[in-house]
């Protein structure tokens, strides 16, 4: 039918001359029949259609084969990740308790504090199965069972007992069975444990239940027919879908991919396992710092078979494609003919700005002059839109420049705001109408424990319930206030750490514009420093009111005594008088002095000179300058410093000036014969000096304030023994200056010993701070 068409159509126009050979004169162009220019037209739309189609799904197949073995690949690489860090989050939990046990002395070795300490960790961390100390014998002396069941049970033949030995650092175990994992396959982390100067003393045995591991290596997808292996270090599997292999403990390390594994530390192939007994494509992993490897196998046949089902598929889209493109083609060459001169003639009056469509269609003799002429006019459609499109994007152009400076400014005018939020040292709170935080900076995250992420869409209420909980008792009605008018402020007392109040001064208020209100905003000034200073200047006048009033008073009567006219004094009487006047001179001095040293350490600027130094010669200085007690007391010091000990890097004169104060307490509060007890012992870093007394004792609840301005155990006591409450807060503030610390463990009755931890000299360090 399309064919006969064509034919008449064809025969109908035969004798017709053509547009533009009429136009042309002489010039005739050579005529085709439109059978033949829409033969070729179909042939081409129906081949090209195929041919992309083809070519697009050889290219899906392939990207489809390339994402899934992709996918495969970062699976796996995801699960060494999390093997990986699931195994060195409870090997630094095991290494840390090795490390407090190593820093522990014997007295805090026993096996209730060992069996509390493995307790802890069993509790914080469920994944271990058992926690037990080994010691250097190779015999459990400690568990975290409290019915100590293992104790004595001989584990020297363990594998993991010889590689702790042999390697003398932490080792991850192969799979294992025994007492100490409940007689089921296990991993197992051990950790050396020193005493002493590095002198090793057995281990920590940390038993992992594979269950655990389990979880986390099923819980990622791998889709269908793929399945997950962990292999230990020896090649025992840790986690395989056949379970029995775990329970058998099989060695797998012959496998073909775990010589791959070794060799090339990861990468994918195609192999036959023999647990498989089928090819497999398997992408693997070698976990390096604990030598495990983990793969994720697919099934070839499974690869294959999605290949041939898109395959299948593509096959019958071509068929489809090719069926639907010559049925369209067959119904659109009925019409071609007439809806070409039905184009032409509307382009022609589109070109001339009308456009309805034309009364009448004038078919031309030849078939591919309405072509020619469609594509002239539509040249010229062409132009005036291309005219019309260049002005477009000259318009276009100029909006996106303003656009971009107008944002380019808004960035600057927010990084600048942004920086200096971020950078003030108050708390800032912005709330938007929906009562959510709309903006923090870090200052309020960190003045009330909370985390940014936290913080970021809180609700007010819930900011406000948590703000309340470090408030006072009766004290969480104040938050109320806030919200009760446009601009509020008020002083507030929270609690901080160390049981020391924070003074907080909050202000509230609007965040609007042009009279639209945006939301409210807090601002949180911390006052605590200021407080400080009020209660360190009243310090300062209760302490000068009375420490000044005693020797004064004395120097006063004295001289008084001495300008009497109405009586004669002996030279000895004169010469009392005038020892006395000077003992109170150098009273005052040392207040003074202890003001301008605690001052200097609240600055920051307390001048340290470093030199090296054999702390046995500093303390025989400051015993030396150190007076003997009154009273009939005598006073013995027992010094035992070991002659090993390093040089200190300090400056002497401060470091006696620590130790004075430290024997002036031992004598002040002492109702016995003074002893003093000087030892010593060095690490890497400090050397270590414990100046222990036979004094009445500190009780618990004062010594984490010992070092404190001002603090006296006992006012009363203070009152009559002297002093001023400032030589200890001076000593920590010269051990801290030094970059060491002093700490105390007193008893009441019992004496106290304080602990200087003084850097050691170090060849090459500088000097002078």
């Amino acid at each position: 039918m399309a064919g006969f068409f064509f034919f008449s159509r064809m025969i109908q126009y035969k004798d017709r001359p053509c547009q533009l050979c009429r136009r042309t004169g002489d010039i005739r162009l050579k005529h085709y029949a439109m059978r033949s220019h829409l033969t070729v037209t179909f042939a081409v739309i129906a081949l090209i259609p195929i041919l992309i189609l083809g070519l697009f799904q050889v290219f899906q197949i392939t990207r489809i084969t390339q994402e899934t073995n992709q996918n495969q690949r970062q699976t796996t690489y995801r699960l060494a990740d999390a093997v990986e860090a699931y195994m060195s989050y409870h090997r630094n939990a095991v290494e840390t308790l090795a490390a407090t046990i190593s820093a522990s002395d014997a007295a805090f070795r026993t096996k209730e504090s060992l069996m509390l300490k493995l307790q802890s960790l069993q509790a914080n961390l469920a994944g271990f199965a058992g926690i037990y100390v080994v010691s250097q014998q190779g015999s459990i002396v400690a568990s975290h069972q409290p019915t100590m069941a293992l104790i004595g049970t001989d584990v020297q033949d363990r594998d993991y007992t010889k590689r702790i030995r042999a390697g003398h650092t932490t080792i991850v175990s192969s799979l294992f069975q025994g007492p100490e994992s409940g007689n089921v396959p296990a991993l197992a982390i051990a950790v050396p444990v020193y005493k002493g100067d590095k002198e090793e003393d057995g281990f920590v045995l940390a038993v992992l239940e594979l269950a655990p591991i389990k979880a986390l290596v099923t819980k990622y997808k791998y889709g269908t027919d793929a399945y997950p292996v962990v292999l230990d270090h020896a090649g025992k599997p840790i986690y395989h879908p056949a379970a029995e292999l775990t329970a058998s403990m099989a060695n797998l390390s012959e496998e073909p991919v775990v010589t791959d594994a070794r060799m090339n530390l990861q990468g994918e192939g195609t192999y036959t396992l023999a647990t498989a007994e089928q090819k497999e494509f398997i992408t693997y992993k070698l976990i390096p710092n604990l030598n495990m490897i983990v793969w994720v196998s697919r099934s070839k046949a499974s690869v294959n078979a999605a290949f041939n089902e898109s395959l299948r598929l593509t096959l019958g889209l071509l068929l489809l494609t090719l069926i639907v493109t010559l049925l369209l083609g067959s119904l659109i060459a009925k019409r071609l003919n007439g809806t070409i001169h039905a184009l032409v003639g509307y382009t022609q009056r589109l070109a001339g700005g009308a456009y309805a469509l034309p009364d009448s269609v004038t078919v031309p003799h030849d078939a591919p002059l309405e072509l020619h002429q469609l594509a002239e006019h539509f040249g010229v459609m062409a132009e005036e839109i291309r005219a019309k499109q260049t002005d477009l994007l000259r318009l276009n152009t100029e909006l996106e420049q303003r656009v971009e400076d107008r944002t380019q400014r808004l960035a600057e005018e927010h990084t600048t705001l942004n920086a200096v939020l971020e950078s003030m040292s108050d708390a800032i709170v912005l709330i938007d109408m929906a009562h959510r935080v709309r903006y923090a900076n870090p200052r309020m995250a960190e003045s009330f424990g909370l985390e940014m992420a936290a913080l970021a869409g809180m609700r007010e209420e819930d900011l406000f319930a948590h703000i309340a909980r470090w408030l006072p008792a009766g004290e969480e009605e104040q938050l109320a206030k806030l919200a009760d008018a446009p601009s509020v402020q008020l002083d507030l007392t929270v609690a901080a750490e160390g049981g020391k109040p924070r003074f907080l001064r909050v202000f509230a208020f609007e965040v609007a514009r042009e009279g639209r209100v945006f939301g409210r905003g807090y601002v949180w000034q911390d006052r605590t420093k200021e407080h400080e200073v009020d209660a360190l200047k009243n310090d300062l006048i209760s302490l000068a009111s009375h420490e000044f009033k005693t020797p004064m008073t004395s120097i006063r009567g004295n001289v008084e005594t001495l300008l009497r006219r109405d009586a004669q004094w002996e030279d000895d009487f004169k010469q009392e008088l005038l020892e006395g006047i000077h003992e109170d001179i150098g009273r005052i001095q040392d207040l003074i002095d202890e003001w301008l040293d605690i001052s200097k350490i609240e600055s920051g600027v307390m001048g340290i000179q470093r030199e090296p130094l054999q702390l046995a010669a500093v303390v025989d200085s400051a015993r030396g300058r150190f007076p003997a007690p009154g009273g009939g007391r005598d006073m013995v010091f027992q010094v035992e410093l070991p002659a090993s000990l390093p040089l200190i890097n300090a400056d002497k004169r401060r470091m006696e000036q620590v130790l004075l104060n430290l024997f002036a307490n031992a004598v002040r509060y002492n109702e016995r014969e003074p002893l003093i007890r000087l030892t010593a012992e060095a690490d890497e870093r400090f050397v270590y000096l414990h100046v222990a007394d036979n004094g009445i004792g500190i009780a618990l609840e004062h010594v984490d304030k010992l070092f404190d301005r001002f603090y006296r155990v006992d006012v009363s006591s203070s009152r009559q023994t002297g002093g001023t409450g400032l030589g200890l807060a001076i000593c920590k503030g010269i051990m801290e200056a030094h970059g060491g610390s002093i700490s105390v463990v007193s008893r009441p009755g019992a004496g106290s010993t304080f602990t200087l931890a003084i850097p050691r000299f170090i060849e090459g360090e500088k000097e002078e701070d």
